[in-house]
């Protein structure tokens, strides 16, 4: 017996170079204050004053209907600190998938990058990356990869 099969191509690779996400998020769901709780990957050497696992990190998000921040509304903090600092990127309401660049400071050449997926439950999972493509870290000397898991709220 000869079988034969055929496939297309049907992926829905992102802009944000993750694969699918979770499901369609309103931007009622994704705007507001998320906290992101971290944990160390193992990834990255993590040196030099790396965040600790359990840290906490604080955002605000205002978004836009195509899924943009609000660069000059949102932000993110790091607890106990009360410095806020920027908060930019895009979430792809189609599915969540999300890539947002925490910077250090207005114009700075520090940054980390998360990315995962936020559901339309307010829950968020992906990795914070210390320091984003192209930047350098914002904490310690070396770079680290942390598992982040969010709720809105």
């Amino acid at each position: 017996m000869l079988v034969l099969t055929s496939a297309c191509e049907t992926s829905t690779d992102s802009i944000f170079g993750v694969g699918g996400g979770g499901g369609v998020v309103t931007q009622a769901q994704v705007a507001g204050d998320w906290s992101f709780t971290l944990t160390k990957t193992g990834t990255l050497p993590c040196t030099g004053g790396a965040l600790v696992d359990g840290q906490v990190i604080t955002t605000h998000i205002d978004i836009g209907t195509d899924g943009t921040l609000n660069a000059t509304t949102s932000s993110w903090e790091n607890p106990p600190s009360t410095l806020v600092r920027p908060l930019s990127g895009a979430v792809r309401l189609t599915d969540g998938v999300s890539d947002l660049i925490l910077s250090s400071s207005s114009a700075s050449g520090s940054a980390m990058e998360l990315r995962g997926t936020i559901g339309s439950n307010s829950t968020f999972s992906g990795t914070i990356t210390d320091p984003a493509a192209g930047f350098t870290p914002v904490f310690g000397s070396g770079g680290c990869e942390y598992a982040a898991s969010g709720t809105k709220g």
